[in-house]
C-alpha cells in the first residue's frame, strides 16, 4: 500500500472536526494531544490524490465528494446496538462463525469494545488474498459485510451497521475516550467476548489496554498475516458479482471544434452568456455553465479553464481565477458531463430566442452543422 499512506483525523475538541489529513504514524501523536478524548480516523487509506483533490476546491477544502482509489489494511464490520447486550450476543456468535468456521488465525484480527453500545472487528485484509486499492473498494466491502451479517440469527443481523459504506466514514480509535460514557474503546480478547458480561466489559473499558498485534492507531499491522481460503473464496465471490452488477465503461464521445479560437455553442443562452458582461450575482451561476457546455464540446479541464479566463477577462466579468478554477472542478468532477436543459432559469434568462421550442431548434440546427 506504498503511497496509501493518509488518513482524515477526527477529534471532539479540534477544530473544524475533520478535514484534516495526516500521515498513518501522525495518529498516535495527535491522539495524545487530544488526551485520548474522542478522536477519529478513516479506516480507508488515501494517496496524495486526496489532496489534489481538496486543493482545487474554492473556499474550505473538504474531503466530501471524494470518489478516488482506497486501500484498506483492514475490512472494519460494526456492531452496535441501542442496549449493548443485543451487540454482544451478536458480536459472539459472528466471533464464534470466525473461530470455528472459517478458522481464523487469532492473530489476524481485532476484536474492540467501543466503550458504549458496541464492538468493531478488524478482519486483517491479508485474510482475503490480494486486496489492490481501489475506488470500487467500499462497495466491495460493504457487500462482504452484508454476506457476513447472514450468519447471524435474523433478530441479530440489524446490529451489523450497514451505514459505514461510504469511503470517508471515521472509526473511533483505540484506546480513545467515548464522549458520552467516558469509557475506552478497548481491545478484548475471543475469549473475554465470549466470558465476560456487558457490566464486566464496561469495568474492563475505564482505562486504555495495550495494543500488541498492531501500532498504536490499530491500522498498521505488526504479525504475518496468512490468507484464509474461507475468506479468499468469499471475497472473490463478491468481486464477481460486483464485476457481473457493474456496467461496461462508457465512451462519452465528443465532436472537438476545429478552431477553439472561435467557440460556437449549441446553446442559444450558453453563447449570449459567453459573448457578454455579466452582472454579480450571476456570475458563477454562468461559469458552470458554460464550462459544461466546453466539456460537452470535448474540451479538457485545463483547456476549459483557459476558455473561462479568456471570457473573465473579454468581458470583465471580474470572477477570481481561483474561483473559475473551482468552477471548472465541478463541472469536471463527475464521470458525466451535465448538461443544463433549454429550460434552465439562467440560460433562459440570457438566451436570445423568444421560446423553448425555437431554442430547441436552434440546438438541433448547430448540432446538423457540425
Amino acid at each position: 500500500m506504498g503511497k496509501f499512506q493518509l488518513v482524515d483525523f477526527a477529534a471532539h475538541f479540534q477544530k473544524g472536526f475533520r478535514n484534516h489529513i495526516v500521515r498513518l504514524d501522525d495518529l498516535p501523536g495527535l491522539v495524545e494531544s487530544f488526551k485520548r478524548f474522542g478522536c477519529y480516523a478513516t479506516y480507508f487509506l488515501f494517496s496524495d490524490e486526496l489532496l489534489t483533490y481538496m486543493s482545487a476546491q474554492a473556499g474550505s477544502p473538504s474531503v466530501s465528494g471524494y470518489e478516488g482509489k482506497v486501500a484498506a489494511p483492514y475490512l472494519a464490520i460494526d456492531i452496535d446496538h441501542r442496549e449493548l447486550t443485543p451487540a454482544l450476543d451478536a458480536a459472539r456468535l459472528l466471533s464464534q462463525f470466525f473461530l470455528d468456521g472459517w478458522k481464523i488465525d487469532p492473530a489476524a484480527w481485532q476484536i474492540y469494545f467501543s466503550g458504549a453500545k458496541g464492538f468493531h472487528f478488524m478482519l486483517d485484509c491479508r485474510l482475503f488474498g490480494r486486496v489492490a486499492p481501489s475506488r470500487n473498494l467500499p462497495a466491495i466491502f460493504d457487500s462482504l459485510r452484508r454476506h457476513l451479517a447472514q450468519e447471524l440469527a435474523e433478530p441479530l443481523r440489524g446490529t451489523v451497521d450497514l451505514s459505514i459504506k461510504d469511503r470517508m466514514r471515521l472509526l473511533r480509535l483505540p484506546n480513545t475516550i467515548h464522549e458520552q460514557s467516558k469509557l475506552y474503546k478497548i481491545i478484548v480478547s475471543a475469549d473475554e467476548l465470549r466470558w465476560l458480561d456487558a457490566a464486566q466489559l464496561r469495568d474492563l473499558a475505564k482505562r486504555p489496554r495495550p495494543l500488541t498485534l498492531t501500532d498504536e492507531s490499530g491500522l498498521v499491522s505488526h504479525v504475518e498475516v496468512k490468507q484464509n481460503p474461507a475468506a479468499v473464496k468469499l471475497f472473490q465471490r463478491v468481486q464477481r458479482q460486483f464485476k457481473t452488477l457493474t456496467r461496461k465503461p462508457f465512451s462519452y464521445r465528443f465532436q472537438r471544434p476545429a478552431n477553439l479560437d472561435q467557440i460556437q455553442f449549441h446553446c442559444a443562452g450558453a453563447q449570449a452568456i459567453w459573448q457578454s458582461h455579466i452582472e454579480p450575482g450571476y456570475r458563477n451561476n454562468c461559469a458552470i455553465r458554460l464550462a459544461s457546455e466546453l466539456r460537452q464540446l470535448g474540451l479538457n479541464a485545463a483547456e476549459t479553464e483557459t476558455k473561462l479566463l479568456e471570457w473573465n477577462e473579454r468581458n470583465a466579468i471580474e470572477i477570481s481565477s481561483d474561483e473559475l478554477r473551482g468552477v471548472v472542478h465541478s463541472a469536471y468532477q463527475h464521470r458525466f458531463p451535465y448538461r443544463y436543459s433549454c429550460n434552465d432559469e439562467i440560460l433562459r434568462r440570457y438566451c436570445p430566442l423568444p421560446k423553448v421550442a425555437s431554442c430547441r431548434q436552434f440546438v438541433a440546427a448547430r448540432a446538423a452543422r457540425r
